[in-house]
């Protein structure tokens, strides 16, 4: 009967008070105070009974605690099971995908993945290149007027091209090794410092194109006009080769593609740029002769 007494499941509202209760049953102290209780054993099973009820407890709050343990690691082992199950399936599949290759079976799985995605960028830079046609047209005039400006059209454009590849891969290196973020601050930073660039090398591309271009033709008006282009060309690439690869990064995109992307948007603003100013420039110069 004293067993029975002692090891009644007993309840509480905590651990603290359930094991003074069973320091109660067994003539122990309170762990919180160190005061000694007297036994419950001389009041009999039933009388321990009816105060084990009268306080409310009705089960042993090991066997809840434990209950709720055994309860979540069971949750956890089928969640980590169904998990496995799933990334095993996913492998299988994927090996299948593997074993067929793309085309049937004609391409590797990841010369056909290569091919996707590098294609579908170079398609639409394609289509957005060929709008300098457009361009061109417009100023048809002035291209046959003077045969120059078509003849050192490839070297504007190129120079344009290789100087905003310059400042993409500079900003792209910076990503990817974590030097640069996508912070306003940093964008500010290093765009303030490729304007200066810029302008030293757009200066310095001038001088030789003008050299370059009189020593050819031999007119000061012709040089003059390429070489101001030639000076614009050269900024504006500078500056949206520092931009787009921030932009891409921001949009989510691979910023390496502004390797490629500023060649075709300077393709399209060198022609337009050229255009513009050797007509403003050409065409000013023979009004005031004319005049």
């Amino acid at each position: 009967l004293d067993r029975m007494r002692r090891h009644r499941p007993v309840t509480g509202l905590g651990v603290r008070q359930g094991a003074n209760e069973v320091a109660k049953r067994g003539g122990g102290r309170c762990l919180s105070s160190g005061t000694p209780f007297p036994s419950l054993a001389p009041r009999g099973f039933k009388a321990t009974t009816q105060e084990v009820k009268r306080k409310g407890r009705s089960s042993n709050f090991i066997s809840i605690k434990r209950r709720r343990w055994l309860g979540r690691l069971g949750a956890e082992n089928e969640d980590r099971t169904r998990e496995e199950g799933e990334s095993a399936r996913m492998d299988i599949e994927r090996r299948d995908i593997d074993k067929k290759g793309a085309l049937g079976g004609l391409v590797a799985p990841e010369i056909a993945d290569e091919v996707y995605t590098r294609g579908r960028w170079l398609i639409g830079l394609l289509v957005l290149q060929s709008s300098s046609s457009f361009v061109l047209d417009k100023f048809q005039e002035l291209l046959k007027d003077h045969i120059v400006v078509t003849l050192f059209l490839t070297m504007l454009v190129g120079a344009g091209g290789n100087a905003g590849n310059q400042s993409a891969i500079k900003v792209i290196r910076g990503l990817a090794t974590k030097k640069m973020d996508g912070s306003l601050d940093t964008k500010m930073r290093v765009l303030y410092q490729q304007l200066q660039v810029g302008l030293f090398l757009g200066i310095s591309l001038a001088t030789i194109g003008y050299l370059r271009v009189y020593v050819t033709n031999g007119s000061h008006e012709n040089a003059f006009a390429i070489s101001l282009s030639l000076f614009f060309i050269v900024l504006t690439s500078t500056v949206l080769g520092t931009t787009l690869p921030f932009v891409l990064f921001d949009m989510g995109f691979d910023p390496a593609n502004a390797g490629t992307s500023i060649q075709v948007l300077m393709d399209i603003l060198g022609v337009s740029i050229t255009c513009v100013t050797c007509s403003f420039i050409l065409s000013s110069f023979a009004e005031s002769v004319a005049h």
